[in-house]
């Protein structure tokens, strides 16, 4: 998956990269009487072409990493809040409890997301790279 951004801030041999974000509309806002702004996102990728601050570069991620990052963001805590539910459920009668148990697993998932991600990767599957500079 490839997209075009600016490079705003250097981090070492990294860049933050601001990319607009796609979105179901298309964000074609010149045709468009919605009233939405276009919305964009910062990426961290490695600068092995020695992008500048304000350079509009082409960023690259894996496309199978894109959609299982993708798949473990959204589907995985989803899934495992309706098997904590489920499982809450069976074990007893009150459905109090089995909703703070979905709930309570919806947390621990993005908790345990937050500390996984804080951990150093010795892969580059999942890292974007800057593959060219535009302007």
């Amino acid at each position: 998956m490839d997209q075009i951004g600016q490079v705003v801030e250097l981090q070492g041999k990294h860049a933050l990269v601001r990319v607009r974000r796609a979105s179901a509309c298309g964000e074609n806002c010149s045709s468009c009487a919605g009233g939405c702004k276009p919305t964009s996102s910062t990426l961290k990728a490695v600068n092995g072409l020695d992008a500048k601050v304000g350079d509009m570069v082409k960023v690259e991620m894996n496309p199978g990493a894109y959609v299982l990052l993708a798949f473990v963001g959204y589907i995985l805590p989803i899934v495992v809040a309706v098997a904590a539910y489920l499982l809450a459920n069976h074990l007893t009668t009150d459905t109090l409890v089995a909703d703070i148990s979905a709930v309570a697993a919806l947390v621990l998932t993005f908790v345990v997301f937050y500390f996984v991600d804080k951990i150093p990767k010795k892969s580059t599957r999942f890292t974007s790279r800057i593959i060219r500079i535009l302007r």
